[in-house]
């Protein structure tokens, strides 16, 4: 199966598609949908909803570094995740400053997110690590910095995308198979009887919105890359240390660390994050959201979406590595938030359903989702409580 490129069209990386009917970026009482397929080589992409399929659709794309051989035309997965956390903590207290009348002038935040994988794809043991999330603030501001204390807090406590990183969640999942359901035996089977398949449920391409407002810097590819040259990664385990890899000898473990900046002041429309992996020759890539997700993606969203753009690498991987005759990737997937009486959030288990096509025998095809599943560093990262450490400044 030929898949297609991602600038085929020429759109933007990132756009709005629809306006839709429903959101309302205060309450945190529902379900954000992802339909996401694989495109060309490692390039993904996805339609993801604030909240049901009546709410605000954007199209978001992603791709590898040239280090996994990808074309390297849009952010890494694990970059859009970094820059979910930034835009959900900070754009939640600037606007929570906002409401309750304290001045903040400006908010430069560093996110720092580290993953490693034991065992290996060829050789079908591969298992994906993530360690908690840093996330260092600088605030300026006039204001008492006990108060900012204690807003910084409180912004993290309500915080969807941190309760995500908090609350260990035991996942569940489908998969689908030519169009027919096959029965899980090492995962937690979904409950869900009639997820969309995203083959039929859009019958056109996605397409900008030719009448409403959306921001232009939802991604950008900066033209800065990290100095050095790119190293080349295989199935395996990398075994010696290069530039910006730390390597921890106890565990023989390789930790790779995704670092995202921004500087956020309350006028800007959106937060912007600058967020790059830190290995030798990496691109740069801007992400941009709304935290009320009206002119960009709110953080949620773009969680969403790179928690399936992380799964799907992983699958396109695996089928490279185990020459699976499977084709057609594509997923729906289903992020549940809960507002507590008390204020609190609380996420529910994400719900994945993976649709294929292709040749290969039930056994492959369990296969495939059982391992993507391991390897992915994101339900890694969902599947423990990961409190993130939040450290604040003021100048």
């Amino acid at each position: 199966m030929k898949y297609e490129d991602i600038s085929k069209d020429g759109y933007p990386l990132g756009f709005l598609i629809n306006k839709g009917t429903t959101t309302n970026s205060d309450d945190l009482n529902k379900t954000f949908v992802s339909h996401t397929r694989q495109m060309a080589l490692l390039q993904k992409e996805t339609i993801g909803y604030e909240g049901d399929l009546n709410a605000h659709s954007w199209r978001l794309t992603s791709d590898e570094g040239k280090h996994l051989k990808g074309t390297d035309l849009a952010p890494f997965p694990l970059g859009f995740f970094n820059a979910s956390i930034h835009g959900d903590i900070v754009g939640r207290i600037l606007k929570t400053a906002s409401k309750e009348n304290l001045s903040i002038d400006e908010i430069k935040c560093e996110v720092k997110n580290s993953y490693y994988l034991t065992g290996s794809f060829v050789k079908g043991d591969g298992e994906g690590h993530a360690e908690p999330t840093e996330i260092n603030l600088d605030i300026k501001t006039s204001e008492d910095q006990s108060k900012i204390e204690s807003l910084v807090n409180k912004c993290s406590q309500l915080s969807p995308v941190l309760t995500a990183l908090r609350t260990p969640l035991k996942n569940t999942f489908s998969l689908i198979a030519n169009g027919r359901r096959k029965n899980l035996s090492n995962l937690n089977e979904s409950s869900l009887n009639n997820p969309e398949d995203p083959y039929n449920y859009y019958h056109k391409q996605p397409s900008p919105s030719k009448n409403d407002f959306f921001s232009d810097r939802m991604i950008v590819k900066t033209g800065e890359v990290s100095n050095g040259k790119v190293e080349p990664v295989d199935g395996y385990n990398i075994s010696k240390s290069s530039n910006n890899v730390s390597k921890n000898s106890n565990f023989n473990k390789i930790i790779r660390t995704i670092v995202g900046q921004s500087t956020t002041k309350p006028s800007d429309d959106i937060i912007e994050v600058d967020t790059v992996l830190g290995l030798p020759g990496m691109t740069h890539f801007v992400i941009g959201m709304d935290i009320n997700g009206v002119i960009a993606p709110s953080p949620v969203n773009t969680m969403g979406a790179a928690i399936s753009f992380c799964f799907l690498t992983q699958t396109h991987r695996y089928i490279h590595h185990q020459k699976f005759n499977i084709e057609g990737l594509r997923m729906s997937q289903y992020a549940t938030f809960k507002e507590n009486s008390n204020g609190s959030i609380e996420m529910l288990p994400l719900d994945t359903h993976l649709f294929v096509n292709g040749s290969a025998s039930d056994e492959h095809n369990e296969k495939l989702i059982d391992m993507s599943e391991k390897t992915c560093y994101l339900h890694a990262t969902l599947s423990k409580a990961l409190e993130p450490n939040i450290n604040i400044n003021f100048n």
